[in-house]
């Protein structure tokens, strides 16, 4: 017999409602007052929405920024201790330059060639690369250190007569700048 309240209560509902879900009478002013308490959280949600995509956005910049930093550090490192090998390159290449004219020491500058090749080498793998200077190109003091000025009748004012040291960077940072002489 329990099973036939049960089902006279099934057949009083209009169609299409939950037998659970009970009628609530509300007034206008009750009616009002949870609208405008959804509105209130609703409003709610956006801000704490808008918050949280800020931090959010304030992280990712952080992470970058961090990053950034990082890599910096690294390449601050890298220089310092890439500076130190550059004057002994500096000077196999010298030595290069004013090769001796006498026979039987081909062996010895062949090897030497070969120490300022691998130097060389393993610098670009780090990311220091030579820069590219040459004579009649425009002096610019973010890459070029002038060591004299000079009168020069096959340059115009302002232009680089030799390179007398070269320069290095990594990436697009100067670790030490090109010494040259410039025209005036």
């Amino acid at each position: 017999m329990t099973e036939e309240p049960k089902e006279k209560e099934k057949n009083n509902q209009p169609e299409g409602e939950n037998p659970e879900q009970a009628m609530v009478a509300l007034t206008f002013n009750e009616y009002d007052a949870l609208e405008k308490q959804i509105e209130g959280l609703q409003k709610e949600v956006e801000e704490a929405k808008d918050s949280w995509l800020r931090s959010r956005a304030d992280f990712d910049n952080y992470k970058k920024r961090v990053q950034r930093d990082a890599e910096r550090s690294y390449q601050d490192a890298l220089a310092n201790v890439i500076k130190i090998f550059l004057g002994a390159s500096d000077d196999l290449e010298r030595a290069l330059n004013h090769r001796p004219e006498v026979e039987g020491v081909e062996g010895w500058v062949d090897g030497i060639e070969l120490i300022q090749q691998k130097l060389v080498n393993q610098m670009k793998q780090k990311g220091v690369e030579q820069m590219e200077i040459k004579p009649g190109d425009k002096f610019n003091p973010n890459f070029h250190e002038a060591i004299t000025q000079e009168e020069n009748p096959d340059y115009a004012e302002g232009q680089i007569i030799e390179v007398v040291q070269p320069g290095y960077k990594i990436a697009d940072r100067v670790i030490r700048p090109a010494m040259v002489r410039v025209a005036k």
